[in-house]
């Protein structure tokens, strides 16, 4: 189940704003990834002292490091299209199953939705 922090409705199928994610999620620590045709990621490295807190807080492992990620899901909704974002710590654990939490920030969520204007859409 996701944890949607952010949405915007959109007129056309929003190739503009998968195009800007993708020049945004350039930088060495990052990873763009489209792994279905609706949905879209940037994965990001942490710095190191972030890293160690999030792997000691979540018994996570260091042979797998978390990684923040930010994650865009657009599907056709009348009229148009409807983007969702979510944004999420993804920390693989030492035993069992990789652990999702999810992230708030208001300064991210308000570049979310200016980079959704930026792309013609309509935050919600």
């Amino acid at each position: 189940m996701a944890d949607y922090t952010g949405k915007a409705r959109f007129a056309d199928y929003p190739e503009s704003l998968i195009g800007a994610l993708e020049a945004a999620c350039a930088r060495p620590a990052q990873t763009f990834s489209r792994p279905e045709r609706n949905t879209v990621e940037c994965r990001e490295y942490l710095p190191p002292e972030a890293t160690a807190a999030i792997i000691l807080t979540y018994d996570g492992t260091p042979e797998d490091l978390p990684q923040l990620v930010i994650r865009f899901e657009t599907r056709a909704d009348t009229p148009g299209y409807l983007v969702e974002n979510e944004v999420f710590l993804r920390v693989p654990q030492k035993h069992g199953a990789t652990l999702k939490v999810a992230q708030t920030d208001a300064g991210l969520n308000r570049m979310l939705a200016a980079l959704y204007t930026r792309a013609g859409g309509v935050p919600e």
